[in-house]
């Protein structure tokens, strides 16, 4: 015999509306509704653990005449179900009410709510939220930088034997980090900028730079939507810098004539935000004079004892 008919899951517009729904009540404060939503076993999780009692505990304290939420807009929607369960993912910009004065505080994040069939009756037993976006990575990254550990502290041996052979200039460092081959750079005597998402990397980058007596530009920025300029480097370092994949073409752009770019990451696997496949940058890069183009196996800077790697240098004609 199969499930019972009552186990398969409902349709996928319905979840998506069944989770419009109950955000919406718990942001009006409809105890009622929310009550007979919220599943056995249920769990919010936001930074801390709330059971299914406390948040109806907290819910019937909210006596406020506006919702929490005034606003929320959703995109980038999906839903997994299977027989008996089903998770819907969501990601919501939306701003708080309450606060005409100032405006409400606004948000982006995603949304993970998860449902079960209980008895006959589809009910919410998980719900989370993060932060979405560049926020999200550089909070990953903040706590990388933060622990220190898991990445190579010493130059990256590649940029190192390559800007040895070019007079120092101006050079950028992309994802630059704590600092390792920034640092290194000015050292030598290039005019280093450093840019990167993680704050806590550039505060280590700009203590240590000090401490060293070097100069330093560092800067807390995106790199996927970071102005790079035109003709403005003699080096642009894009080591292990997977977000700034989508900029190579703008980059290319601001390096000077004679300018060299230094690029290693994983070799390609098929994944996401993969390098891209052999032969791929060298087409990219025609008309430039090619140094390297390799995938070997080595110790990468990151992540991993052994790796299949893909290095690359041009130098601009």
């Amino acid at each position: 015999m199969g499930r019972p008919a009552e186990h398969a899951p409902p349709p996928e517009h319905e979840l998506i509306s069944n989770s419009h729904a109950i955000l919406e009540a718990y942001d009006h404060g409809d105890l009622a509704t929310v009550r007979a939503k919220l599943g056995a076993g249920y769990v919010h999780f936001e930074g801390s653990v709330i059971d299914r009692e406390k948040e109806l505990a907290q819910l019937a304290k909210w006596t406020r005449d506006t919702p929490h939420v005034g606003q929320r807009a959703w995109s980038d929607e999906h839903v997994f179900a299977a027989p008996g369960h089903a998770t819907f993912i969501g990601r919501a910009v939306e701003k708080q009410a309450g606060n005409a004065v100032h405006g409400g505080y606004t948000f982006d994040g995603w949304y993970t709510l998860g449902w079960a069939n209980q008895d006959g009756v589809w009910k919410l037993v998980y719900w989370s939220w993060r932060i979405a976006g560049a926020q999200s990575q550089a909070a990953s990254w903040n706590q990388i930088y933060s622990n220190g550990t898991g990445f190579e502290r010493q130059p990256n041996k590649l940029l190192v034997t390559y800007s040895q052979q070019h007079a120092p200039g101006a050079a950028i460092d992309i994802t630059m980090g704590q600092g390792r081959n920034a640092l290194y750079l000015a050292a030598q005597g290039w005019k280093v900028t450093g840019v990167d998402i993680a704050d806590e990397g550039i505060r280590q980058a700009r203590t240590a730079a000090e401490q060293k007596h070097l100069a330093l530009d560092a800067i807390v920025a995106d790199v996927k939507t970071y102005q790079y300029g035109t003709d403005k480097w003699d080096l642009v370092a894009m080591i292990y810098a997977w977000p700034a994949l989508s900029r190579i073409g703008d980059l290319q752009a601001a390096l000077k004539r004679g300018g060299l770019f230094v690029y290693e990451y994983f070799a390609p696997s098929g994944g996401e935000d993969d390098s891209p496949a052999p032969g791929a940058l060298a087409r990219q890069f025609a008309g430039w004079d090619i140094l390297v183009d390799e995938i070997v196996e080595g110790v990468p800077d990151w992540a991993a004892d052994r790796a299949k790697l893909q290095r690359f240098v041009a130098r601009k004609r």
